[in-house]
């Protein structure tokens, strides 16, 4: 009878509790339409910001300790649901909401395997507790987030100061919230400046530059945080006002050094532009008659002269067809030498470069290439960039310098980009199908790629087909055996798309400066910046404006002041690595090294089944095995990244060219350079002056001479004497690298 006395009273107990708990929902949600309380703009921004969502702990794809959030809050109805009546709605409590489970873990009331995130002295747990106290509302008609802005955009700061950051969010109603305390923030280089949890910022002892990102709701903005040199002496001033300014390239560059306080570094001497111009223009050492014809050039205009000659000439369209071979995975995969695809898809790349193919036009025929390799020779992308996924990827990283791969899955986590935009790219791709061959692997010559009738790409999280878009852009109907593929292109060269030509000129930028103006080079994003922001709209406005015309980008970039700077830094300017104060050293890639090597030594390489000439610049595909290409990070294009070859030095690549046999044979073979000079009947002296110019197009110092000289007079087999000259030569930094 006890027993039956108390489980009555118990279930008495539960009725009036939640006779209670019904009454107070009725205040609570009267008390949270006051307050104006909701879930997506007042809570799921806290739980981002302490990290609860983030892909390490409750936004992983399988959650964490059973209770699972979206990656970042960007679905913040599906949050609402695990917050609020997941594990049956253990996780808050409104009729004693410090006990709530939410907020127990937060601030370490219950173990936690995150830590402790709050204190209950915090706003942001007031917040929360305010939330679960108004029985966690809802808003359907919450409005839209649509921009994220933070003040200042930009500041200098000098070394030691403090400054407050604020930021605002715009919504689709038209009003505006200030979030500074709710916002993500952090700097790109905390030497530099830091950032606090409240956008507090405090400047480091390092002079330069930083952005500092802010990330909210699934938007982002930057503010640039700027720490100049302060009381440069004289001689800065002096050089910065002496910067030549040949053209629109010169001007960014110089109001942003004047901005950091950094001096440029002098212009570079004639033969040093000569053999970087070449290398990098052409992917060729000078021969000994163009140096010696620059050098004893007088012309002012002479450089400018150069340069235009090397866009027009044949080795400019080798370089740039390997280079593009590179990002459109121009690969054989292990087959035949004898199927035409990919000898075929470099021939029409190098075409494309010594024609100056509009660079529009080069993505259309590549992007929507029909038809069978041996008649339209771009169909050969569609032989590696086989899937859905790849299409997207590799299109979006190559033309237009975006890493979307991850918004498959997700909502970008540093960028705007949600599931619909990615399947939005996808569905352009959807009546995409081929004829022959049914994979990587299994692909054949007479593969087809064609369009069919129709097509749908559907969603796969709401299930919904999605209608072809670009970013930003709305949805299209596309007719009925039409190509959506030419609707994305034409999408992607609109005067006003952000992408499309930026990315082109910021890859040609890092091509000739070692690092993009956005860097990495295709990951360009609102929470990645440009380092010199108006000089990158600038190129880009200006390649629209000349009709997609790639030659007068590279002109623009090579005729510049900037680019004829030596490499040469001081004590003023050394520490500057992102705003181009002096030209940064390149290592030459493999396939230039292997061609400057064979060029210097006299002595080609061979490769199997090609002509005896061929270069290995000119190689359509990776089928051609050498192992100097591999050693020194010739890629094997498994994906469309230029971060797949690789340029970091390492001692292997030193011992290899210091003892291999194969660099020992062109130094010492009977039909090379060395042994020509061994035999030849001149000076000594005349004849170092001469390596020194083809090796480095500039005559010796007179310690080189000496020291040279010296050593030929003390071998008496005039041979080895060459060829061990021709070799130590061969193994300086000053001929492996670009400067």
């Amino acid at each position: 009878m006890m027993h039956m006395h108390h489980q009555r009273l118990s279930l008495f107990t539960w009725g009036l509790l939640i006779l209670s708990l019904a009454s107070s929902d009725r205040v609570f949600a009267e008390d949270a339409q006051e307050a104006g309380l909701d879930f997506t703009r007042d809570v799921a921004p806290i739980l981002t910001k302490l990290g609860c969502n983030g892909g390490g702990c409750h936004g992983k794809s399988t959650g964490r300790g059973g209770f699972k959030l979206s990656l970042f809050g960007f679905h913040p109805d599906q949050d609402y649901d695990a917050i609020s009546r997941g594990s049956r709605g253990r996780r808050v409590f409104p009729a004693a909401p410090d006990d709530s489970l939410l907020l127990q873990k937060a601030t370490m009331g219950v173990p936690h395997g995150g830590g402790q995130r709050l204190s209950t002295a915090d706003p942001e747990y007031g917040v929360l507790r305010a939330w679960i106290v108004a029985n966690m509302p809802w808003h359907d008609d919450s409005p839209r987030i649509t921009r994220l802005t933070m003040e200042p955009a930009s500041s200098q700061m000098r070394p030691d100061q403090q400054m407050q950051l604020r930021a605002v969010a715009s919504y689709a109603d038209g009003s505006q919230r200030d979030v500074t305390r709710l916002v993500r923030y952090k700097s790109s280089d905390t030497s530099i400046a830091e950032v606090d949890a409240h956008g507090g910022v405090a400047t480091g002892q390092r002079r330069g530059e930083t952005p500092i990102v802010g990330l909210y709701q699934g938007q982002s903005a930057v503010s640039r945080i700027i720490v100049p040199q302060l009381d440069p002496p004289p001689e800065v001033e002096q050089r910065l006002r002496d910067f030549p300014i040949y053209n629109m390239v010169d001007q960014h560059v110089a109001t942003k050094l004047r901005q950091l306080g950094v001096p440029p570094a002098a212009l570079t001497s004639d033969g040093e532009f000569l053999r970087r111009a070449t290398l990098q223009l052409a992917g060729r050492l000078p021969t000994l008659a163009e140096t010696r014809s620059f050098l004893e050039d007088s012309a002012a205009d002479k450089r400018s002269r150069r340069i235009g000659q090397l866009l027009e000439s044949g080795d400019f369209a080798d370089h740039f067809a390997q280079k593009w071979s590179d990002l459109l995975r121009n690969k054989r995969r292990g087959q035949a030498a004898r199927l035409p695809g990919t000898i075929a898809f470099h021939r029409w790349i190098r075409n494309a470069f010594a024609t100056n193919l509009p660079y529009d036009q080069f993505a259309r025929e590549v992007i929507c290439a029909t038809g069978n390799v041996t008649v339209n020779p771009p169909a050969q992308w569609y032989a590696e960039v086989r899937y859905l996924d790849r299409y997207v990827d590799d299109t979006a990283q190559v033309f237009l310098g975006i890493r979307i791969g991850c918004a498959r899955c997700h909502h970008h986590p540093f960028e705007k980009f949600s599931q619909e935009d990615y399947y939005g790219l996808a569905a352009f791709f959807g009546r995409v199908d081929r004829k022959g061959g049914a994979g990587v692997a299994e692909r054949r010559a007479d593969e087809t790629i064609l369009v069919k009738a129709g097509g749908d790409v559907k969603n796969p999280v709401t299930g919904e087909v999605t209608l072809p878009r670009g970013l930003d852009a709305p949805p299209l109907e596309i007719e009925p055996y039409a190509d959506p593929r030419h609707a994305l292109v034409d999408w992607m060269r609109a005067p006003e798309n952000p992408y499309f030509a930026r990315a082109f000129v910021n890859r040609m930028w890092a091509h000739f400066f070692g690092r993009g103006l956005v860097d990495p080079l295709d990951d360009l994003r609102v929470t990645n910046p440009a380092t010199i922001e108006p000089l990158l709209d600038a190129l880009a406005g200006e390649f629209t404006a000349h009709d997609f015309d790639m030659k007068h980008v590279v002109r623009l970039i090579c005729e510049s002041a900037t680019y004829q700077l030596s490499s040469q830094a001081d004590q003023y300017n050394l520490p500057e690595t992102k705003n181009h104060a002096y030209f940064y050293p390149q290592r030459m890639s493999a396939e230039v090294l292997l061609d400057a090597i064979d060029d210097f030594s006299a002595v080609p390489t061979r490769f199997s089944g090609l002509p005896a000439q061929t270069r290995a610049l000119q190689l359509p595909d990776e089928g051609f095995s050498n192992e100097f290409l591999r050693l020194f990070g010739r890629p094997q294009r498994e994906s469309a990244c230029e971060c797949e070859r690789t340029a970091e030095p390492s001692l292997s690549q030193s011992l290899f060219i210091m003892n291999n046999r194969f660099i020992e044979t062109k130094a010492t073979s009977s039909k090379g350079y060395a042994a020509d000079l061994a035999a030849a009947e001149r000076e000594d002296g005349e004849q170092v002056g001469e390596l020194f110019l083809t090796a480095f197009c500039r005559p010796p110092t007179p310690q080189e001479l000496s020291d040279a000289l010296a050593y030929l007079a003390s071998e008496p087999d005039r041979k080895k004497a060459y060829g061990n000259l021709l070799w130590a030569l061969m193994n300086t930094k000053e001929f492996i690298y670009i400067h």
